[in-house]
């Protein structure tokens, strides 16, 4: 291990030491209390994180006692929910308090092609959001596209002026990889920021995303990355 923290880049080096502020620390279970919520953000504001993500109905709980800025999660996470339901939902996150939104589109659409209605969506949504004072990431899902979907769906997001495309809810079948943002980079050609989310376990594989073209990582666990990112760098002895 020394001998590859010895051969990493400055650029590697430097995100291991921000890490914190690269991570939307994420807890989206249905089975955790609100008390459990709530806890979760106490613990979570030791670290410098970019923001909490919770889902929609437990922002108005957190926001109010949170330093870091609350994210919402919308249509969550399946994006079955009409897209009048879906401003419905980014209502009550800003009504909560809430900084941000992310919203997961009609993915049976994507899937059937529908992509005038997909985008139709998009439009509604980030036009919604915008006016409220909310950034908005639409997540596509990548776990579920083919290539040319994902990079379809990319120019789409990035056409209609999202904030972010976020790429997995972390309920498909797989999480993020690599190629996922290596599609989405090219296709989003800089328009929009990345967020890389679903399945980011370690602290050198939210670097990794990082160095390749996300902006973002979201994980339920930021904690463990920052702690293990100060224990590679801890490692570093020159």
């Amino acid at each position: 291990m020394t001998g590859l923290i010895k051969a990493m880049s400055g650029d590697v080096k430097f995100i291991l030491k921000n890490i914190s502020k690269y991570i939307d620390q994420t807890l989206l279970k249905y089975e955790s209390s609100l008390r459990e919520y709530i806890d979760f953000v106490n613990k979570s504001e030791k670290y410098d994180f970019r923001s909490i993500v919770v889902p929609s109905t437990v922002v108005g709980h957190v926001a109010p006692i949170s330093k870091l800025p609350v994210v919402g999660v919308v249509g969550f996470p399946f994006g079955y929910h009409p897209a009048e339901a879906k401003i419905k939902e980014i209502d009550a996150v800003a009504n909560g308090g809430g900084k941000e939104v992310d919203v997961v589109i009609n993915l049976i659409y994507l899937k059937e092609g529908l992509y005038d209605e997909v985008r139709k969506e998009i439009k509604s949504l980030v036009s919604y959001a915008h006016d409220l004072g909310l950034a908005i990431k639409i997540i596509v899902e990548t776990s579920i596209l083919t290539i040319d979907e994902i990079i379809k769906i990319a120019e789409i997001v990035a056409s209609e002026k999202a904030d972010f495309i976020k790429t997995n809810t972390g309920f498909g079948p797989r999480g993020v990889c690599l190629e996922d943002i290596i599609l989405i980079k090219r296709a989003v050609r800089g328009k929009i920021k990345i967020k890389a989310a679903g399945g980011v376990r370690t602290a050198l594989d939210a670097a990794c995303l990082l160095i390749h073209g996300a902006d973002v990582i979201g994980t339920s666990r930021g904690i463990k990355i920052v702690e293990e990112a100060e224990k590679i760098l801890d490692l570093n002895i020159t």
